[in-house]
């Protein structure tokens, strides 16, 4: 019988999995679809604040990044407190090639959710919130 521990990762895992399918099928690279779902929803955003909202490894985005720029997606313009910081922008090629791959997608996912029911997203978007923030907080305990 696994742990809660054990389904907790096999469903996390799980969800990454579909999102890792959903995209293959469209014949792009997870780790781009990752930076273009987190581009397209906030339009402007630096290097360090795509890594944190997506987890992914600096190295990783930045290799994205720079395939983004070469095909012309994406503008890089120094950032506004920190001029070493680029800021990472759609451009009009990029912002018509994200929402190419972005809207159906988020179209699915609000399939998915309305079948839930808004009480079932509260309480999971509500345990995943407590998760992360307990989780935070023993991580920090150990450091």
């Amino acid at each position: 019988m696994p742990t809660d521990e054990q389904k907790l990762w096999g469903v996390w895992g799980q969800a990454n999995g579909l999102y890792s399918s959903w995209a293959a099928s469209k014949d792009i690279n997870y780790y781009l679809l990752l930076v273009l779902y987190a581009l397209e929803g906030q339009k402007t955003m630096t290097q360090k604040k795509i890594c944190i909202c997506t987890g992914m490894a600096k190295q990783t985005v930045n290799s994205v990044i720079r395939s983004l720029k070469e095909d012309g997606y994406i503008e890089l313009s120094p950032g506004i407190e920190d001029r070493r910081e680029k800021q990472i922008t759609l451009t009009e090629k990029g912002i018509a090639y994200s929402r190419e791959l972005i809207t159906p997608l988020r179209e699915l996912e609000h399939r998915a959710l309305q079948i839930m029911g808004d009480d079932r997203v509260r309480q999971m978007v509500d345990n995943i919130t407590l998760f992360n923030t307990v989780f935070e907080k023993e991580m920090e305990k150990e450091v």
